[in-house]
């Protein structure tokens, strides 16, 4: 068993204190005379039972003196001796636990139940058991109640003892040695005996009582020698007895003051007893939980106790641990984590600072014998569970006492299973603290139209939960999702869950259509074919009729970004044709939809139609587009509906408007379009009237195709800024020039990076792709009267790709409802699009990742504005139907799909779901024609299954890995292989457009020493405002037009932006030369580690030759940034952290110009083992082995400030079919968990003070749990 070392400080002070507390109190007590024992409650005191203490306000003092501080020191006239120098004491050693865990056996509910007489062999037996129940209940520690009915349950010379045929405190103690246990025991330090040998409480602490009180608990420590005594029984409330003894014997104390002597002068005395006659024995402060209330002394409690240590009980409590007068102080913590008169962490917190403050140990007693009563926060089982969790989140507790083996033993409700595989690590914490949450539907009473409900939450997977007293199932993870029919009217939910109970209230209106679109008034031409739509009931029939004739609603899927992907109202759609137009506009009267479904038929009034009067061809008004890019629709159709068949016409395009202004009102939105005699149909917001000419005999007078890195470009000489219309087949792109006349020639080309052909045909131009597929989207703008079309090379793989990733939703938008609370579609789509940005980047592409939370708008702008290549949003799915699982992925454009097929198939097989595929669809993110963009649904939220997955970090991490790959393979299939060719452009300025994408600086890198100056230049801003910024002012400033002045050593760097683009120059500031012997002729590079782990640093140093050079400064670089970072660059050292497994080269270069250098290869992560030969058949995965034991290695001690400190996992067996771990921590407030590449590394950051476990978990489900206790310093 561990022993504690010689504490000589302690033992010391408490000799101390309790030599000069008797003193005093000897002093003050030195008059008072006879027996000042007080009787028990039938003593024969004469006129005491009938004296009462003061009512409040009255005098606490007998004279009518002001009352003295018994405490104060008497007067002396003589002067002082010397006193002698007391002997060094002898070290003493005590048996301590490393974590107490210990529970109570007391007489009357452990053992001695009933009233029977039991022989010596029957009290054994009942001990017996008692002490199994304990080992079965994995406790390493009993404390034994002393006391029963008034006696005591050992072997005394004065006190009255039990009759019992053995003697229980021997037996026990002996009996639990054998097996193990630590053994403590209570001791009342007010049990006196009377003259009849009867109990007596003591009132009083006389010089006899003292003497009494020492005698008594030091036999007793000294015959049993147990490992730890706790005081207990040492208050003394205000009562007609102890009211009676201060008249008789109190003098001019004061009555307070003479009550608060009595309990610090018993412990003293029975302290210093036990020290004396068996030093290695604990001495133990049993304490109430709350010292005071904060409302009644400012350094108390923030509680509501009606008894309290020192307002009822007259224990200074906190002064005996301050004093150092214990080993350990135990604190009786029986309120619950809820309650609001002794709320349980309020009072462990306040302990904690007392302990801390007196260098005491501290330990906390826990309620066993309330757990499934009424009392607040009891009726939950996990009461005791969460407690304990707390206390480890809490930090400075050393261990935990319940104060029942019986109520233990009862396990009510399984709380002492949970209990006890908590704290073997059995069970994760998490299902522990979770108790019953229902997130959807959000509301408990609400009114509803839909015709069934979903219930989706969790609960803990190791208790059942119940639907109207019907078990409903759950996932191992205790995930469930539920569809309840609704039926008219009131309809009752009852779920119960570890005696929690929600009952959900829902009132179904029967409403077969909810809403119908168009509504208002709108306006259509003659012949167009106009969308009616409506949402009803899934299994309604919808038609809708309007000026004589009749429309058949059908149920299409609604791909937009408005659908409720979890009602049970569906889309159904129709077109109807608007008759011929006349001379004036006519009416067609309102829409009129009617549905029926389940017998009930509705109707519902939809819009009021006018059909415009003739349109006359050349009537309208000349036009230009002032958005930037106006999305086009065709004429002959009307709805909001973008169509992938039309492409954005450029700002600046003129053309001329046809007929009058189409109205169009969906819900509370009314959109209004201009029909253009080039064909398409316009947002009347996208142009304004000119008031110039119409476009006519267009000429294109020249051509130019060229390719430069990242673009390809065409421009196109115009004699006027006409209209067009694309057409993509996969092979070719054609554009189709309106209102012109003439052409240049075609250009068969011969390397371009794009294109292998430009051909006119007619006012057609036809683009064919060197390679199918490879169209990314382009771009259209006018450079005065040239149309430059550029569009996006492929680079063949993620590296140098330009991506934006958007996380979906965010902010205050949640996105679909997890199951968990706390866990919903934004958390997932933000941690997988964090874990996606990582992967890419470290492939080698440029990322954007989009701000969560912000508009679609200001999403896709940051997109364009960033030239990307590739747009991926990333969503989670939901469903009415809760079986609904697998990957879908949306496109608009057709160039996109592949894209998409590539990341479903991806996604899917990573989450080991169903390939759903690529599906067309509305999406705004998705709507896009600059960039190839998808929307890709990972997997469905309202399945529990899938759920569990998208929650977890290694399926995120998978899944990011997924949608990477898809990327790659789709510029891999879209390149033709010649991303970097120069082609037929020999001048790469022809390709810079003003929207930005070629910022440059004159310089990418510089060397400087303090006080040099450097003009930073730029070239390519088109004209844009550049600001500038500097990483770190304290090596380098910059002015606002790019001058860098270079302030100390170190490293920075400095970014030139504008709205649309940046650049940036890393600079390196040395502090000058140091010594006139010539130029650098050698440089060795020598490092602390040359082997380390990802997410560890080591630092590099250098010896240049000779040693007074002119100048030995260096520059450090390194060969793969992705493998390795460099920071606290000086001229002489820097620190290098390793990012990722793999060999990178840190090389220092003269900075003299010599060119000398010297280099070193660190070597980062699992390529330190890699060893040729051998044998891994015994490591390699092995299908079916499931982990059975998971080790932590790292620090148990972090300090806050020092940064991350890496945690590794290993599992056994080694060739565990997924070896893989999840990782987590119990408070984030202390711990901050950062994941790793290696799922079974991670790195932890320390907070704030205090104590917290980092939890390690197989993800093969086999339900093993190790727990790494951290303990954060400041």
């Amino acid at each position: 068993m561990p022993r504690n070392g010689p504490n000589r400080k302690k033992l010391a002070l408490a000799l101390s204190a309790a030599f000069i507390l008797m003193t005093l109190l000897m002093g003050a007590l030195a008059f008072i005379g006879g027996d000042l024992i007080g009787e028990g409650p039938d003593g024969s005191s004469g006129s005491d039972a009938a004296v009462m203490a003061p009512a409040d306000g009255e005098s606490e003092s007998s004279d009518g003196e002001e009352p003295r501080d018994a405490d104060s020191p008497e007067e002396s006239s003589g002067p002082e001796e010397e006193p002698e120098e007391e002997p060094e004491p002898e070290p003493v050693y005590f048996n301590v636990p490393d974590e107490l865990r210990a529970v109570m056996i007391s007489a009357g509910t452990d053992y001695l139940t009933t009233d029977a007489l039991l022989s010596a062999a029957e009290l054994g037996g009942q001990l017996d058991r008692a002490l199994a129940a304990a080992q079965e209940l994995t406790m390493n520690s009993i404390i034994i109640d002393t006391k029963y009915r008034d006696a005591v349950l050992f072997t005394s010379d004065t006190l009255e003892a039990a009759p019992l045929e053995i003697d229980v405190t021997s037996y026990l103690a002996d009996k639990a040695r054998e097996m193990g246990f630590y053994v403590y025991a209570t001791y009342d330090v007010s049990g006196l005996a009377g003259d009849d040998g009867k109990y007596l409480r003591a009132a009083n602490a006389d010089g006899r009582t003292l003497d009494s009180v020492r005698e008594n608990i030091g036999s007793f420590a000294e015959t049993y020698k147990l490992d730890g005594i706790l005081l207990d029984g040492y208050e003394n409330p205000a009562d007609g007895q102890s009211y009676a003894q201060y008249l008789e014997n109190g003098g001019g104390a004061g009555y307070r003051n003479y009550l608060r002597q009595v309990p610090s002068a018993l412990v003293s005395a029975a302290a210093s007893a036990v020290r004396e006659r068996a030093p290695g024995t604990q001495v133990g402060l049993l304490a109430d939980a709350v010292w005071e209330n904060a409302a009644e002394n400012p350094g108390g409690t923030d509680t509501k106790a009606e008894r309290t240590a020192l307002g009822y009980g007259n224990a200074d409590t906190k002064a005996m641990v301050e004093s150092g007068l214990f080993d350990f102080v135990m604190v009786k913590n029986y309120g619950s984590t809820n309650e609001e008169t002794a709320r349980f962490g309020v009072v462990a917190e306040w302990w904690k600072q007392v302990a801390r403050g007196a260098d005491t140990t501290l330990y906390m007693m826990h309620a066993a014998d309330r757990v499934g009563t009424q009392s607040i926060g009891w009726t939950v089982y996990e009461q005791l569970t969460k407690q304990v969790i707390d206390l480890q989140e809490l930090g400075g507790v050393s261990g935990n006492a319940f104060n029942s083996l019986a109520a233990l033993s009862a396990n009510p409700g399984n709380s002492t299973t949970t209990l006890v595989q908590y704290l073997n690590n059995e069970i994760n914490e998490q299902w522990v603290l979770t108790q019953l949450a229902i997130t959807t539907p959000q509301q408990m009473t609400f009114t509803t139209k839909e015709q069934s409900v979903t219930f989706q939450g969790a609960s803990d997977p190791q208790a059942e939960v119940t639907m109207n007293g019907e078990t409903i199932p759950t996932n191992e993870s205790g995930y469930f999702a539920i569809r309840e029919d609704l039926t008219p009217g009131l309809n009752t939910f009852t779920f119960v869950h570890k005696g929690k109970t929600l009952t959900y209230s829902i009132t179904r209106q029967v409403q077969v259509i909810k809403e119908v679109t168009p509504t208002g008034k709108m306006s259509v031409d003659g012949g167009m074919e106009v969308t009616v739509s409506a949402l009803a009931y899934e299994d309604a029939k919808v038609s809708a009729s309007v000026g004589g004739q009749t429309i058949t609603l059908i149920q299409t899927e609604d791909e937009t970004d408005e659908a409720d992907s979890l009602s049970g109202y569906k889309l159904f759609t129709g077109v109807f044709t608007a008759p011929s137009a006349s001379a004036s506009a006519t009416t067609m009267g309102n829409i009129t939809f009617t549905a029926t479904a389940q017998g009930e038929t509705q109707s519902v009034e939809g819009a009021l139609v006018t059909v415009n009067k003739r349109a006359v061809m050349g009537e309208g008004s000349v036009v230009y587009v002032v958005a930037d890019q106006a999305e086009t629709f065709p004429i002959n159709t009307l709805n909001d509906n973008s169509n992938s068949g039309y492409f954005p016409i450029p700002k600046g395009t003129v053309d001329k408007t046809y007929g009058d202004e189409i109205v169009y009102k969906n819900g509370s939105v009314t959109k209004t379009y201009w029909k253009l005699e080039s064909g398409v149909r316009v947002y009347s917001d996208d142009i304004k009237a000119s008031g110039g000419s119409m476009p006519d005999q267009n000429v294109i007078s020249g051509m130019s195709v060229k390719s430069s890195g990242a673009y390809t470009s065409v421009s196109l000489e115009m004699d006027q800024k006409v209209p067009y219309k694309v057409a993509y087949d996969g092979s070719q792109i054609i554009f189709k020039f309106d209102y012109t006349a003439r052409t240049p020639d075609s250009d068969s080309i011969k390397s371009n990076a794009l294109f292998k052909s430009a051909k006119w045909e007619g006012s057609n131009l036809n683009l064919t792709l060197k390679k199918a597929g490879g169209f990314l989207g382009y771009k259209a703008y006018y450079e005065g009267n040239s149309l430059v079309l550029r569009f996006n090379n492929s680079p063949g793989s993620l590296s140098g790709a330009r991506i934006v990733v958007d996380p979906g939703h965010g902010g205050n938008d949640p996105g679909n409802l997890g199951f968990y609370p706390g866990k919903d579609e934004a958390d997932i789509n933000l941690a997988v699009a964090k874990k996606l940005v990582s992967d890419l980047k470290s492939q080698g592409a440029t990322v954007l990742m989009a701000e969560p939370g912000s508009t679609m708008a200001t999403r896709m702008a940051a997109a364009r504005a960033f030239n990307a290549q590739v747009l991926v949003s990333v969503h989670s799915n939901s469903a009415p139907n809760v079986k609904a699982t697998g990957t879908e992925v949306y496109y608009f454009y057709p160039f996109s799909k592949q894209l998409a097929a590539n990341i479903s198939a991806n996604v899917s097989k990573a989450l080991g779901s169903d390939n759903r595929g690529a599906k067309a669809g509305l999406y705004y993110m998705t709507r896009e024609s600059q960039f190839a963009c998808v929307l890709a649904e990972l997997g469905f939220m309202s399945n529990e299954g899938e759920y569990t997955k998208l929650i977890n970090s290694k399926y995120q991490s998978r899944m990011a890995e997924a949608i990477a790959n898809g990327i790659s393979a789709y510029l891999g299939g879209a390149s033709s292989g010649s991303y970097s060719s120069g082609g037929d452009d020999e001048d790469e300025d022809d390709d810079e457009d003003e929207d930005g994408g070629d910022l440059r600086l004159n310089e990418t890198e510089l060397d400087l020493e303090v006080g040099d100056t450097f003009p930073l230049k730029v070239s390519g801003a088109g004209g844009a405002d550049v600001s500038w910024e500097t990483d770190d002012k304290s090596v380098a400033t910059v002015n606002s037009s790019g001058k860098v002045v270079a302030k100390g050593e170190g490293k920075t760097r400095i970014t030139a932006y504008t709205d649309d683009d940046e650049a940036r120059c890393t600079v390196y500031v040395g502090g000058g030369s140091g010594g006139d012997g010539g130029d650098v002729t050698k440089i060795v590079v020598e490092a602390d580690e040359e082997e380390i782990e990802v997410g560890t640093r080591t630092t590099l140093s250098v010896r240049v030759s000779p040693s007074d050079a002119d100048d030995d400064r260096v520059k450090w670089v390194t060969d793969d940034d992705d493998i390795v970072e460099l920071s606290n660059l000086t001229s002489s050292s820097c620190k290098v952290e390793g990012l990722r497994d793999g060999t990178a080269t840190v090389t220092a270069i003269a900075r003299d110009g010599s060119g000398v250098r010297g280099s070193i290869d660190i070597v980062v992560g699992t390529g330190k083992y890699k060893q040729t030969g051998k044998d891994t058949s015994s490591t390699a995965p092995k299908k079916g082995v499931k982990v059975e034991a998971i080790s932590i290695d790292g620090p148990s001690t972090l300090y806050v400030g020092d940064g991350r400190s890496v945690y590794t996992g290993t599992v056994s067996p080694a060739n565990a079919e997924d070896p893989g771990i999840k990782w987590s921590v119990t408070d984030r407030d202390i711990l901050e968990l950062y994941n790793t590449d290696d799922e079974n590394v991670v790195k932890v950051e320390g907070l704030k003070a205090g104590t917290a476990y980092l939890v390690g978990e197989p993800y093969d489900k086999s339900k093993v749990v190790k727990k790494f206790k951290i303990t954060v310093k400041k």
